[in-house]
């Protein structure tokens, strides 16, 4: 119970944030793209999540102008799920393709160092939020390694630059924050 009121208490800050819209981050390197799917589009090790978005019809969410935060799963991370990442970029399988996607989607602007500093304010407790999809996920920070958990468990760090849109951020991560059978059977 205390966790989850520093949590809340803790994205008081973040909240301000999808407001003002503060794009000069010192972590932001790359320029403002027109939109988050431009943003996450052209980058690199991002094409697995850029098709997801344009095939899944979530395209039409992050070319709109409500703020958001993706915390995106790089190739490598979709190359990890083996035979499970096949089954997801089949198009039969769209509609779970885009909850994987929506469980990566927090609302509002948010950059690295906005998560910083609720982490900061919430004195080394977890910050909780929730997903586009419903689901929970908790930032924590060891040193310079910021973290994410899935209510699953599943367990992401932020890998690399951030992403800044004129309607959100990009944030790229290591790992699908969705788990996945282990069996082998096609």
């Amino acid at each position: 119970m205390v966790v989850l009121t520093l949590g809340v208490m803790a994205l008081v800050p973040l909240a301000g944030c999808d407001q003002a819209k503060d794009k000069t981050a010192a972590t932001a390197t790359e320029p403002a793209a027109a939109t988050l799917t431009a943003a996450i589009g052209g980058a690199p090790g991002m094409s697995t999540v850029a098709a997801a978005i344009k095939s899944t019809g979530l395209a039409t969410v992050f070319d709109g102008t409500a703020p958001y935060t993706v915390l995106v799963p790089q190739d490598d991370a979709f190359g990890a799920l083996g035979a499970n990442a096949a089954k997801l970029k089949s198009p039969e399988n769209g509609a779970a393709m885009a909850e994987v996607i929506k469980a990566h989607v927090l609302p509002g602007y948010m950059t690295v160092a906005d998560i910083g500093a609720a982490l900061n304010k919430a004195k080394g407790k977890p910050v909780r939020m929730t997903t586009m999809a419903g689901t929970e996920v908790t930032f924590t920070r060891s040193g310079e390694t910021l973290t994410v958990t899935a209510a699953d468990g599943s367990v992401a760090k932020v890998s690399g630059s951030e992403l800044t849109a004129d309607n959100g951020v990009a944030i790229p991560v290591d790992t699908v924050l969705k788990k996945f059978p282990t069996s082998s059977a096609g």
